[in-house]
């Protein structure tokens, strides 16, 4: 990627993290989504109010992905989030964050690195907080999707985290995100087109906190996980 195509991709993402705080918060951004995508939000009523809880959501786009987190943080706005750090240290869903009225976003923020695996003492951090009864949303596929579909396999750290952790799953997907900004075409958010978010059940990966995990466990239930969200994206 030359150095102006990174330059104007930067700038059509601060174009859409910035337009929280111009339309006044996640209320108003929900109406922007709704005129401009005519987004539907289906099954709002499975995130639970309180308690330990993870989100994993399929990662597709930069206003899909937003709109899920501010869906989960009207019921959780305790939310913690896992967010790409660039390699010149900006992080956009700080900034989102902070415009949507979060007035510690960089406390809510755990780091991830394109390109790399979710560090280690991220992950223990990840851990920490759930175990506390933190909610965490993170994209299980690790990057965005190249085709629109759910990558498969999944990334393993969700996986890991609730097996960890003992924590409930509530999966959130989205379809029609993919179409508002391809990865192909990243530079550019289109402001028209339709979205749908779905929330599922909670689920468990295990009964109990796994301290120990083996290679066929962590897969094993990284093959559920993807099941549920693969299901969730094909219900009607």
């Amino acid at each position: 990627m030359g150095l102006g195509s990174a330059k104007s991709q930067m700038a059509a993402r601060g174009r859409w993290l910035r337009l929280g705080k111009r339309l006044g918060g996640e209320r108003m951004l929900f109406i922007a989504g709704r005129l401009l995508y005519r987004l539907r939000v289906e099954g709002a009523d499975n995130i639970p109010a309180k308690g330990a809880c993870l989100f994993p959501f399929n990662h597709v786009s930069q206003p899909a992905d937003l709109l899920v987190n501010a869906l989960v943080r009207r019921r959780r706005p305790d939310l913690y989030a896992f967010g790409w750090q660039g390699l010149r240290g900006e992080n956009p869903l700080v900034h989102f964050l902070a415009a949507l009225g979060e007035p510690e976003p960089e406390r809510r923020l755990l780091r991830a690195y394109k390109m790399r695996a979710l560090s280690a003492g991220e992950l223990l951090r990840a851990l920490r907080l759930v175990q506390n009864g933190a909610a965490l949303s993170i994209a299980a596929e690790g990057e965005i999707t190249w085709d629109g579909r759910l990558q498969y396999p999944l990334a393993p750290g969700t996986a890991w985290l609730a097996l960890r952790s003992g924590a409930p799953l509530v999966p959130v997907v989205s379809s029609g995100g993919y179409d508002l900004q391809p990865r192909w075409q990243m530079e550019h958010i289109r402001l028209s087109g339709r979205l749908t978010i779905r929330v599922g059940q909670a689920f468990t990966l295990c009964d109990a906190p796994i301290d120990r995990l083996s290679d066929d466990v962590l897969h094993a239930a990284n093959e559920r996980l993807w099941q549920v969200m693969a299901e969730l994206l094909d219900a009607r």
